[in-house]
């Protein structure tokens, strides 16, 4: 008589009663609601970012879609095929230039783009678990892959848009070579495995991950050696693509400091702001995936028809997963690691990090203590709560940035090349992103004020009123931290209108001209041991150039309010 599996357990009805059978199945999919409802809550968690994050664009979107785009706003196809940071950037380039052109270079449509590759990660990981995690089992551990891989550390991906495109378009695409590859599928592995490498060098590892798991599954041989020959065509032409001009990095290093930046890389999951805390669980994942591997190697090398011939097959993928993550950490431990080891906790890194999570969490329940296996719900879904929870700090540096990116938009409007240099806008191509009409180049950009004034607008000076000072219970009240108010630098200050952020923020020349805006809302945790209202009272401005002793101005409640130029004395 043949074992019932526990998935036949959840649905068969009992013999000979049909209604039994309906409850039977209305009770298992009761039961396994919650698991479903944890798959989703991190994809939609994810999602979210993506929609809350800014409209404007940061760092590297406007380097890349001004080298890729000519003065005429077509695209630069020479350029596509050079380097950026080292990495290719052909898919990268067109995906940035359609987003200029189809969504007038906005941020989250990219953010939103991150989040479905990350889902085709996470699908992909799904299908290659192993047949023996069965029914509620197998749901807790998806969902336990669902929270790793959109992780609150993976924020960036999501509310950067342009970063979670950049590396993902590279990783993305390798993990799903491997899943294919783990079905014995070389053909559309490698078709994936090139497109990956189109998109980030992230991707390389992967034509060393298909032999492993071709090896592994004692595939054909030339299922192994075709992706490792089209691995080194690959290499060549990445060395004969234009390179930019590089220089000395700048840390006094040795072979610990990129020793320490690839563990840092793997160990980041599990500390953001800890460095000794993140090599040392980087060491430690090595450690167990190396102990993992070598008993993989070991039943590789055992007959073929032997017992531990299904095992080895069902966990080849994930080895290849194991080959892709560490191979990557390794690139960032030699090409980081020149600066210092801590280069490894750098956010945009954490897909290596979190996928070592997760082929770390599968490989265990499959091949670790056998109580793994039979607590796995509880021990992947502790796992993936705990990099969830961590990864709250590297959100929360993610999410420092979105208040004050308006300023960006600003200075790019008035044409303040310093403040745009600062916030890695590159005013060379200021130009360029007029011509694509890219925000903050579009009819719909405002200051915000509602309604109110806007760039080249005139306000009467004489008719607002000055904020008052700061005083212990005054919920009406303002600064300007720097005076005089000049152009092309970043003014900040607070506001509070009744205990409440401004609406918006202006400067105008002494005449009443609006000559510049900015963000408010800017977190001022100090500003409320002074005064009663808000956290967010902060605000961040800047001015056209040429612009001297400006007026800073802020709008709320329907009224427009002069700030005082200078801190109060005493």
């Amino acid at each position: 008589m043949t074992e019932t599996t526990e998935a036949e357990r959840d649905v068969a009805p009992a013999p000979g009663n049909a209604s039994t059978g309906t409850s039977g199945t209305r009770a298992t999919l009761l039961r396994r609601a919650p698991l479903w409802a944890l798959i989703a809550v991190p994809v939609l968690l994810g999602l979210a970012e993506a929609i809350r994050s800014p409209r404007l664009n940061f760092v590297d979107y406007w380097l890349v879609l001004g080298n890729t785009t000519n003065a005429d706003g077509s695209l630069n196809w020479t350029e596509l095929f050079s380097l950026y940071h080292e990495h290719p950037i052909l898919v990268v380039g067109i995906v940035f230039w359609l987003d200029a052109n189809l969504f007038d270079g906005a941020n989250y449509p990219l953010g939103i783009m991150s989040v479905v590759l990350a889902g085709g990660i996470l699908a992909s990981l799904a299908s290659m678990l192993s047949p023996r995690l069965r029914g509620t089992k197998r749901l807790a551990v998806i969902a336990a892959l669902s929270g790793i891989v959109f992780s609150s550390a993976a924020t960036e991906y999501f509310g950067l848009g342009m970063m979670g495109v950049q590396w993902l378009l590279g990783v993305a695409p390798a993990v799903v070579a491997i899943a294919f590859a783990h079905r014995g599928r070389t053909v559309p592995a490698i078709l994936f495995a090139v497109l990956g490498s189109l998109g980030h060098g992230a991707a390389f590892p992967v034509w060393i991950a298909l032999p492993v798991v071709a090896w592994l599954r004692r595939d054909q041989r030339w299922r192994v050696l075709l992706p490792l020959a089209l691995g080194v065509c690959v290499f060549v032409v990445w060395q004969l693509a234009p390179w930019p001009e590089s220089y000395p990095k700048s840390g006094i290093v040795g072979l610990d400091t990129h020793v320490g930046a690839m563990f840092t890389t793997l160990g980041q999951v599990w500390s953001f702001s800890s460095v000794d805390l993140a090599l040392f669980a980087g060491a430690v994942t090595v450690g167990v995936l190396a102990m993992l591997a070598v008993g993989a190697v070991r039943q590789r090398l055992a007959p073929a028809d032997g017992p531990a011939a299904q095992l080895r097959a069902e966990d080849a993928g994930w080895f290849g997963v194991v080959t892709q993550v560490l191979f990557m950490a390794a690139m960032i431990g030699a090409s980081r690691g020149g600066v210092a080891n801590t280069e490894g906790l750098a956010p945009r890194y954490c897909a290596v990090a979190l996928l070592g999570v997760a082929a770390l969490t599968v490989l265990l329940i499959n091949r670790g203590p056998r109580v793994l296996f039979e607590k796995a719900i509880a021990f992947a879904l502790v796992v993936a709560l705990a990099t969830y929870a961590i990864g709250s700090t590297s959100a929360t540096a993610t999410r420092e940035k979105y208040p004050v990116q308006p300023v960006l938009g600003v200075a790019m409007q008035v044409g303040a090349n310093s403040v745009v240099s600062k916030e890695f806008g590159y005013p060379e191509f200021l130009e360029r992103y007029r011509t694509l009409g890219v925000y903050p180049f579009t009819d719909d950009f405002t200051l915000g004020c509602d309604g109110g004034p806007e760039l080249g607008g005139r306000v009467d000076l004489a008719a607002t009123e000055e904020l008052p000072a700061p005083a212990p219970n005054r919920q009406t009240a303002g600064v300007v931290e720097k005076s005089p108010v000049v152009g092309d630098t970043e003014i900040r200050g607070w506001a509070l209108i009744e205990g409440a952020q401004a609406d918006c923020v202006l400067i105008t020349d002494q005449a009443g001209t609006v000559v510049g805006g900015g963000a408010v809302g800017l977190p001022r945790l100090d500003v409320t041991l002074v005064v009663n209202g808000t956290g967010r009272s902060g605000w961040a401005a800047v001015a056209a150039p040429g612009t001297t002793d400006g007026v800073v101005l802020v709008q709320g409640k329907g009224k427009l309010y002069r700030v005082a130029s200078k801190l109060p004395e005493g």
